[in-house]
């Protein structure tokens, strides 16, 4: 299976002169939600739809918590999820303190089926 892209165009912010670019966005085929996910996982396996979706709704908030508790959480070929902080400068370290951080992101790492998966990816071009 592979994945479709289509054209998007883009104009340089700094040179509005420049003629329009185009890049590659990937079109989406749809969503699944944590319903219909457990359910495909159940059918694969021996647990019902209601441990799948359990386990996933537990999966998250202990994620969190570790999250929120400064860890970095490794869910092994999953991949690996850790806090990321963007803030204002200081021009000393003394003066760097909790109000300098504007906000907060949760940063993905895959792990290696995520990755070979991504090597994998084959693109075609959406038709007119």
């Amino acid at each position: 299976m592979a994945i479709t892209i289509t054209p998007i165009g883009k104009t340089n912010p700094t040179n509005p002169s420049a003629s329009m670019l185009y890049y590659p966005k990937v079109t989406k085929t749809g969503e699944i939600d944590l319903e219909a996910l457990s359910e495909q996982i159940a059918y694969s396996s021996s647990l019902t739809q209601a441990d799948c979706y359990a386990v996933v709704i537990s999966l998250v908030a202990m994620v969190s918590k570790e999250l929120e508790a400064g860890k970095i959480v490794r869910l092994g070929q999953l991949g690996a999820f850790q806090i990321s902080v963007k803030g204002n400068a200081s021009e000393t370290p003394e003066g760097v303190s909790p109000k300098n951080v504007r906000s907060a992101s949760v940063i993905f790492r895959p792990g290696k089926k995520f990755k070979a998966m991504l090597k994998e990816l084959r693109f075609i071009r959406k038709g007119k």
